[in-house]
């Protein structure tokens, strides 16, 4: 199996496309944190509740050739509102809930 290839775009390209598809411009980190994705390296995000983390999730789906983002969310309620967003957004998606027992 080959990996999939696409360009990465840079970041004027990409704050371009993002508010032509979602009507929301990006902020610099948003940005920055979807660009290393697409270069595949590992990121993390911290910032507070309600500042658009979730959004960087999203972007690198307009520029992965149709690929595949798997996010893993440590509370049910974060898994149930990605799933709603996607569906939203009209993007193909499958919600997973783990139910641990003792």
């Amino acid at each position: 199996m080959s990996a999939r290839q696409f360009k990465v775009p840079n970041l004027t390209d990409m704050k371009t496309l993002i508010h032509s598809t979602f009507g929301i411009t990006p902020c610099t980190w948003q940005l920055q944190s979807a660009l290393h994705q697409l270069e595949k390296k590992n990121v993390f995000t911290i910032s507070p509740t309600g500042s658009g983390k979730m959004f960087t999730f999203w972007i690198p789906l307009l520029f992965n050739n149709n690929g595949i983002i798997l996010i893993v969310t440590p509370l049910n309620i974060l898994g149930e509102k990605t799933h709603n967003e996607a569906k939203r957004l009209s993007s193909t998606t499958s919600r997973h809930n783990s139910v641990r027992t003792r």
